[in-house]
């Protein structure tokens, strides 16, 4: 069976800033669903889960965005599968235009979870579907340490349109927020090239308040989004990036 798996995508009018290039989120759903539609092409359609009670949350991303992609750009995503232990797996996600310039590289790992969003062993028919168990992985963190003293957070009320089927405010929507930050601080988050983190830590859920800090360190940006109790949702982190020049072997 082959080791990867490709979806093509066109830009959006509605996925664009105000100088009409891709925000990064979009470029994140676009990833998202190039891991579902090659899920579904290895027989693990969104049904198979639903009926198991069985589902792969994201659990930390990291997007190198090397060029803007403007409006009406068809890119070609290209997901596959580096490795996975038990309970987890790495994914390496490639995207180009249809001249195969290298626009952005994203890596993922992916926690598989119970309907509770409870760590659940990978099936065993899974397993044999898509090739490589590397006991080499391991899941890294974002290290950010704490806001700075005297930090005051902004908060945030999950809106209903953010949540995904799952119940959740969707992986991607973190992105905006960041970016929404950003654009308060007086940071262009449109500038290329890029580099975003992201570690999710807990789900949120629609009408939840979540507390938002963010602050310069270093030569970029951290945020982190907690519940009012003070736990931590999201971590993430934005920092200049360093292009590669858009090979294609990259």
């Amino acid at each position: 069976m082959p080791a990867t798996f490709t979806q093509r995508f066109q830009v959006r009018f509605d996925e664009c800033a105000s100088d009409g290039t891709a925000r990064a989120a979009a470029l994140l759903r676009y990833v998202i669903e190039t891991a579902f539609g090659h899920s579904t092409h290895e027989g693990f359609p969104l049904a198979w889960y639903n009926a198991r009670g069985l589902f792969w949350l994201v659990r930390r991303a990291h997007l190198d965005l090397h060029r803007p992609m403007p409006y009406g750009t068809a890119l070609d995503v290209t997901t596959e599968v580096l490795g996975f232990r038990r309970i987890w797996a790495r994914r390496r996600n490639t995207v180009r235009d249809t001249s195969s310039e290298m626009l952005a590289i994203v890596t993922m790992d992916w926690i598989f979870t119970d309907r509770a969003g409870n760590p659940a062993r990978i099936v065993p028919e899974m397993e044999a579907a898509f090739p490589g168990k590397s006991p080499r992985l391991e899941i890294e963190r974002l290290e950010l340490g704490d806001p700075p003293a005297g930090l005051e957070p902004l908060e945030y009320v999950v809106p209903a349109h953010q949540v995904d089927p799952r119940g959740h405010m969707n992986s991607a929507a973190y992105l905006d927020l960041l970016e929404d930050a950003l654009t308060d601080a007086g940071v262009d988050p449109r500038e290329r090239p890029a580099v975003y983190e992201l570690e999710y830590l807990r789900a949120a859920l629609p009408g939840e308040v979540l507390r938002r800090f963010v602050w310069q360190q270093n030569d970029g940006w951290a945020m982190v989004a907690s519940t009012p109790e003070g736990m931590p949702v999201v971590k993430a982190r934005r920092q200049r990036g360093t292009d590669f020049g858009g090979r294609a072997d990259a």
